[in-house]
Protein backbone atom coordinates (compact mmCIF):
# COMPACT_ATOMS: atom_id res chain seq x y z
CA UNK A 1 0.00 0.00 0.00
CA UNK A 2 2.99 2.51 0.64
CA UNK A 3 3.87 2.20 -2.92
CA UNK A 4 1.06 3.26 -4.95
CA UNK A 5 1.20 6.43 -2.56
CA UNK A 6 4.43 6.93 -3.07
CA UNK A 7 3.88 6.65 -7.27
CA UNK A 8 1.14 8.89 -6.98
CA UNK A 9 2.98 11.53 -4.93
CA UNK A 10 5.92 11.15 -7.41
CA UNK A 11 3.29 11.61 -10.48
CA UNK A 12 1.56 14.60 -8.94
CA UNK A 13 5.03 16.30 -8.08
CA UNK A 14 6.15 15.49 -11.67
CA UNK A 15 2.70 17.65 -13.32
CA UNK A 16 2.67 20.02 -10.10
CA UNK A 17 4.10 24.01 -11.23
CA UNK A 18 3.78 25.35 -7.84
CA UNK A 19 1.23 25.43 -5.29
CA UNK A 20 -2.11 24.40 -5.75
CA UNK A 21 -3.85 27.70 -6.71
CA UNK A 22 -0.71 27.80 -9.36
CA UNK A 23 -1.75 24.64 -10.72
CA UNK A 24 -5.57 25.11 -10.72
CA UNK A 25 -5.10 28.17 -12.91
CA UNK A 26 -2.34 25.95 -15.08
CA UNK A 27 -4.59 23.44 -16.14
CA UNK A 28 -7.44 25.43 -16.06
CA UNK A 29 -5.96 27.35 -19.01
CA UNK A 30 -4.99 24.47 -20.71
CA UNK A 31 -8.27 23.07 -20.54
CA UNK A 32 -9.70 26.33 -21.86
CA UNK A 33 -6.60 26.21 -24.99
CA UNK A 34 -7.64 23.14 -25.71
CA UNK A 35 -11.68 23.84 -25.74
CA UNK A 36 -11.08 27.03 -28.00
CA UNK A 37 -8.45 24.50 -30.54
CA UNK A 38 -11.13 21.81 -30.61
CA UNK A 39 -13.70 24.46 -31.48
CA UNK A 40 -11.46 26.25 -34.54
CA UNK A 41 -11.23 22.94 -35.74
CA UNK A 42 -14.90 21.55 -35.55
CA UNK A 43 -15.37 25.39 -37.68
CA UNK A 44 -12.56 24.95 -40.51
CA UNK A 45 -14.02 21.62 -41.22
CA UNK A 46 -17.73 22.81 -41.66
CA UNK A 47 -15.86 25.62 -43.60
CA UNK A 48 -14.41 23.35 -46.15
CA UNK A 49 -17.40 20.93 -46.27
CA UNK A 50 -19.95 24.45 -46.82
CA UNK A 51 -20.35 24.76 -50.75
CA UNK A 52 -19.17 27.60 -52.24
CA UNK A 53 -22.49 29.30 -53.98
CA UNK A 54 -21.20 32.38 -55.09
CA UNK A 55 -18.09 31.49 -57.51
CA UNK A 56 -20.07 29.37 -60.51
CA UNK A 57 -19.39 26.12 -61.94
CA UNK A 58 -18.32 25.83 -65.72
CA UNK A 59 -22.19 24.98 -66.39
CA UNK A 60 -22.82 28.17 -64.71
CA UNK A 61 -20.47 29.70 -67.38
CA UNK A 62 -21.97 28.19 -69.65
CA UNK A 63 -25.66 29.17 -69.50
CA UNK A 64 -24.15 32.88 -69.28
CA UNK A 65 -22.42 32.60 -72.14
CA UNK A 66 -25.81 31.27 -73.78
CA UNK A 67 -27.68 33.77 -72.23
CA UNK A 68 -25.36 36.60 -73.43
CA UNK A 69 -25.65 35.48 -76.78
CA UNK A 70 -29.42 35.06 -76.79
CA UNK A 71 -29.45 38.23 -75.50
CA UNK A 72 -27.42 39.86 -78.50
CA UNK A 73 -29.28 37.94 -80.74
CA UNK A 74 -32.63 39.36 -79.63
CA UNK A 75 -31.20 43.02 -79.22
CA UNK A 76 -30.43 42.28 -82.98
CA UNK A 77 -33.83 41.39 -84.15
CA UNK A 78 -35.05 44.02 -81.95
CA UNK A 79 -33.22 46.68 -83.92
CA UNK A 80 -34.12 44.97 -86.79
CA UNK A 81 -37.51 45.23 -86.40
CA UNK A 82 -37.24 49.05 -85.30
CA UNK A 83 -35.34 49.84 -88.50
CA UNK A 84 -38.21 47.95 -90.67
CA UNK A 85 -40.94 49.80 -88.91
CA UNK A 86 -39.31 52.97 -88.93
CA UNK A 87 -38.77 52.21 -92.69
CA UNK A 88 -42.57 51.43 -92.95
CA UNK A 89 -43.51 54.67 -91.39
CA UNK A 90 -41.75 56.39 -93.47
CA UNK A 91 -43.10 55.30 -95.86
CA UNK A 92 -46.76 55.63 -95.16
CA UNK A 93 -46.10 58.87 -94.04
CA UNK A 94 -45.30 59.78 -97.98
CA UNK A 95 -48.02 58.29 -99.00
CA UNK A 96 -50.54 60.24 -96.45
CA UNK A 97 -48.71 63.30 -97.39
CA UNK A 98 -49.93 61.99 -101.55
CA UNK A 99 -52.81 61.12 -100.31
CA UNK A 100 -53.52 64.64 -98.54
CA UNK A 101 -52.44 66.54 -101.77
CA UNK A 102 -54.84 64.50 -103.89
CA UNK A 103 -57.62 65.10 -100.85
CA UNK A 104 -57.01 68.95 -101.14
CA UNK A 105 -56.66 68.62 -104.86
CA UNK A 106 -60.27 66.51 -105.11
CA UNK A 107 -61.55 69.06 -102.45
CA UNK A 108 -61.32 71.70 -104.89
CA UNK A 109 -62.88 69.90 -107.92
CA UNK A 110 -65.66 68.96 -105.48
CA UNK A 111 -66.24 72.43 -104.52
CA UNK A 112 -66.04 73.48 -108.29
CA UNK A 113 -68.70 70.63 -109.15
CA UNK A 114 -70.86 71.58 -105.57
CA UNK A 115 -70.70 75.45 -107.16
CA UNK A 116 -72.04 74.46 -110.91
CA UNK A 117 -74.55 72.25 -109.19
CA UNK A 118 -75.88 74.67 -107.27
CA UNK A 119 -76.04 77.48 -110.07
CA UNK A 120 -77.83 74.36 -111.57
CA UNK A 121 -80.51 73.82 -109.22
CA UNK A 122 -80.55 77.52 -108.66
CA UNK A 123 -81.33 78.64 -112.08
CA UNK A 124 -82.24 75.85 -114.67
CA UNK A 125 -85.82 77.14 -113.52
CA UNK A 126 -84.98 80.69 -114.50
CA UNK A 127 -85.47 82.70 -117.76
CA UNK A 128 -82.00 83.52 -118.93
CA UNK A 129 -81.00 86.60 -121.18
CA UNK A 130 -79.36 86.03 -124.32
CA UNK A 131 -78.97 88.26 -127.53
CA UNK A 132 -77.54 88.21 -130.87
CA UNK A 133 -75.70 91.88 -133.01
CA UNK A 134 -77.17 92.09 -136.26
CA UNK A 135 -73.72 93.57 -137.31
CA UNK A 136 -71.04 91.27 -135.70
CA UNK A 137 -73.10 88.57 -135.11
CA UNK A 138 -71.77 88.22 -131.63
CA UNK A 139 -73.86 86.59 -129.19
CA UNK A 140 -73.98 87.76 -125.60
CA UNK A 141 -75.05 85.22 -122.49
CA UNK A 142 -75.13 86.00 -118.93
CA UNK A 143 -72.36 84.29 -116.76
CA UNK A 144 -74.52 81.09 -116.39
CA UNK A 145 -74.94 80.83 -119.90
CA UNK A 146 -71.23 80.89 -120.86
CA UNK A 147 -70.32 78.46 -117.73
CA UNK A 148 -74.17 76.26 -119.16
CA UNK A 149 -72.54 75.91 -122.93
CA UNK A 150 -68.56 75.73 -121.97
CA UNK A 151 -67.44 78.88 -122.93
CA UNK A 152 -64.90 80.97 -121.54
CA UNK A 153 -65.96 83.55 -119.25
CA UNK A 154 -66.68 87.33 -120.04
CA UNK A 155 -66.29 86.22 -123.75
CA UNK A 156 -69.00 86.91 -126.74
CA UNK A 157 -68.95 83.55 -129.37
CA UNK A 158 -69.83 84.54 -133.09
CA UNK A 159 -73.30 82.72 -134.43
CA UNK A 160 -71.23 81.08 -137.14
CA UNK A 161 -68.33 79.06 -134.34
CA UNK A 162 -70.84 78.88 -131.60
CA UNK A 163 -73.27 76.82 -133.87
CA UNK A 164 -71.30 73.91 -133.61
CA UNK A 165 -72.30 73.45 -129.79
CA UNK A 166 -75.93 72.42 -131.45
CA UNK A 167 -76.98 69.58 -132.67
CA UNK A 168 -76.25 69.01 -135.95
CA UNK A 169 -79.66 68.26 -137.43
CA UNK A 170 -80.80 71.30 -134.75
CA UNK A 171 -78.07 73.63 -137.03
CA UNK A 172 -80.20 74.54 -140.07
CA UNK A 173 -83.44 75.10 -138.23
CA UNK A 174 -81.71 77.86 -135.97
CA UNK A 175 -80.11 79.51 -138.72
CA UNK A 176 -83.19 79.59 -140.53
CA UNK A 177 -85.18 81.13 -137.17
CA UNK A 178 -82.50 83.48 -137.04
CA UNK A 179 -82.23 84.77 -140.82
CA UNK A 180 -86.00 84.85 -140.92
CA UNK A 181 -86.75 87.34 -137.73
CA UNK A 182 -83.77 89.36 -139.32
CA UNK A 183 -85.77 89.47 -142.62
CA UNK A 184 -88.97 89.61 -141.34
CA UNK A 185 -89.51 90.79 -137.68
CA UNK A 186 -90.79 87.14 -136.67
CA UNK A 187 -90.15 86.28 -133.06
CA UNK A 188 -87.93 83.62 -132.56
CA UNK A 189 -88.47 80.52 -130.96
CA UNK A 190 -86.77 77.30 -131.32
CA UNK A 191 -85.94 74.27 -128.85
CA UNK A 192 -82.43 72.47 -129.53
CA UNK A 193 -80.00 70.07 -128.47
CA UNK A 194 -76.56 71.59 -126.92
CA UNK A 195 -73.17 69.92 -126.28
CA UNK A 196 -71.57 71.39 -124.20
CA UNK A 197 -67.28 72.85 -125.03
CA UNK A 198 -66.36 71.60 -121.74
CA UNK A 199 -67.76 67.61 -122.43
CA UNK A 200 -70.20 68.76 -120.15
CA UNK A 201 -74.09 66.75 -120.62
CA UNK A 202 -76.05 67.70 -123.55
CA UNK A 203 -79.34 70.05 -122.71
CA UNK A 204 -82.01 70.77 -124.32
CA UNK A 205 -82.69 74.43 -124.55
CA UNK A 206 -85.65 76.58 -125.54
CA UNK A 207 -85.10 80.02 -126.62
CA UNK A 208 -87.56 82.51 -127.96
CA UNK A 209 -86.81 86.38 -129.01
CA UNK A 210 -87.45 89.07 -131.08
CA UNK A 211 -85.85 92.00 -133.21
CA UNK A 212 -85.05 95.17 -131.73
CA UNK A 213 -84.19 98.34 -134.33
CA UNK A 214 -82.65 101.94 -134.21
CA UNK A 215 -84.67 104.93 -135.41
CA UNK A 216 -84.22 104.13 -139.21
CA UNK A 217 -85.71 100.73 -138.59
CA UNK A 218 -82.84 99.26 -139.43
CA UNK A 219 -82.03 95.69 -137.00
CA UNK A 220 -79.90 96.30 -134.17
CA UNK A 221 -80.39 92.62 -132.57
CA UNK A 222 -82.42 89.93 -131.69
CA UNK A 223 -82.53 89.56 -127.96
CA UNK A 224 -84.54 87.23 -125.67
CA UNK A 225 -84.62 84.42 -122.94
CA UNK A 226 -84.03 80.76 -123.02
CA UNK A 227 -84.02 78.36 -120.28
CA UNK A 228 -83.14 74.32 -120.01
CA UNK A 229 -86.29 72.59 -120.76
CA UNK A 230 -87.27 69.69 -118.17
CA UNK A 231 -88.72 67.13 -120.82
CA UNK A 232 -87.47 64.14 -122.60
CA UNK A 233 -84.30 65.34 -124.57
CA UNK A 234 -84.66 65.10 -127.61
CA UNK A 235 -81.58 63.07 -128.63
CA UNK A 236 -83.90 60.71 -127.09
CA UNK A 237 -86.70 60.81 -129.10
Amino acid sequence: MTIPIQLNKSILDYFSVGGVWQNILFYATILCLLYINILLTRRKKSYKLQPVGDLPDEKDESALTTADSTGLKTNAALNNEIATLRNELLALGEKLELSYMKSERLNGQLSEILDSVELTMVYDHTLWDWSLDFSSKEITLSEYGLKLFGFPENTKPVLNEAIHIVEPRHQAALMDAVEKSFKTGADFSITCLVHPLNGGQPKEIKAAGRVYYNEYETPLKLSGKFSITHTEPLMKR
